[in-house]
């Protein structure tokens, strides 16, 4: 009998289907404290399946692999123009394989027989992929960044892979008292009611750090390295270039496009932006508190 789990992230209810003897306690461990048991209506399904052999599924001609690092994300184009995903821990073949209907509330998502142990890799990368495209027309963003949790309210750091977002997080939560992790790696923010709010998720990248929990979103912060710490207010238009690189969404879907587009716009109306160049020190965890809490 096949697992069907449903789980709320950020407000959006879907559901996850997983093959006969694979417990979700087991390979979805990072989504427990998100188990929706109500009636609500799913937003998408996401089915995991085995099969002896990727090869056989005929995705596509390779589009594209992106992404600097893994997990990187394959884009296969049908030869009628529909779109078939892969995801894998190396550029030589996709782990797994993601073939959604065209509205993508639904997918498959598979990986071989003998690799149970990429079950949590699929279902994870697949269901972002799935959660970005549903979510982005509702206010909704996935973004690549670390957030601190500090007096009920949410400081984002942003940067490019390397910078040192999750170094610079833990500089807080070792200098700054009563501070707190709220996710790593992938949290969402959402614009509702003409604030904006920064939500845990159950993908928090190599930290383990699944709170399903919510506040307002403070302060946005790209960081970059420096031989110094100093910080600076970005003006809006600044702000809006800073934020858009780190938005997860299909960008070679108009309609996706257009609405991020228009929620970063209500993300940078009512919350700051700034530019942090830093030293990996405590005083860059001082230097930022103190200009991003007043």
């Amino acid at each position: 009998m096949e697992n069907l789990s449903k789980y709320t992230v950020a407000g959006h209810t879907f559901a996850i289907c997983l093959p006969e003897g694979m417990a979700p306690e087991t390979y979805l461990k990072p989504y427990g404290s998100f188990v929706e048991t109500s009636d609500a209506e799913p937003l998408f399904l996401l089915t995991l399946k085995k099969v002896s052999s990727l090869k056989d599924l005929n995705p596509g001609k390779v589009r594209e692999c992106l992404n600097d690092e893994a997990p990187y994300f394959w884009m296969f184009e049908q030869e009628d123009g529909a779109y078939n995903f892969g995801f894998s821990y190396s550029k030589t073949c996709p782990d797994c394989i993601v073939k959604p209907e065209k509205d993508l509330k639904e997918a498959v998502v598979y990986i071989r027989e003998n690799q149970a142990e990429l079950a949590e890799f699929a279902v994870n990368n697949a269901m972002m992929l799935l959660y970005t495209f549903c979510t982005t027309p509702s206010d909704t963003l996935m973004v690549h960044a670390s957030v601190i949790a500090s007096e009920g309210k949410g400081y984002m750091f942003l940067g490019r892979s390397g910078t040192g977002k999750s170094t610079h997080s833990s500089l807080w939560l070792k200098y700054i008292e009563g501070t707190e992790l709220l996710n790593d790696d992938n949290p969402v923010v959402r614009v509702m009611d003409g604030k904006a709010y920064v939500y845990g998720t159950p993908w928090s990248g190599k930290t383990p750090c699944y709170k399903n929990e919510v506040m307002p979103l403070k302060a946005v912060v790209r960081l970059s390295q420096a031989p110094y710490n100093k910080i600076e207010q970005y003006m809006p238009l600044r702000a809006y270039a800073s934020l858009m690189p780190a938005c997860s969404c299909m960008r070679w879907d108009r309609r996706s496009t257009d609405a991020l587009h228009r929620t970063v716009e209500r993300v940078i109306k009512v919350v700051k932006g700034w530019h942090l160049e830093c030293l990996p020190d405590a005083d860059a965890a001082y230097v930022c508190n103190s200009a991003v809490t007043k």
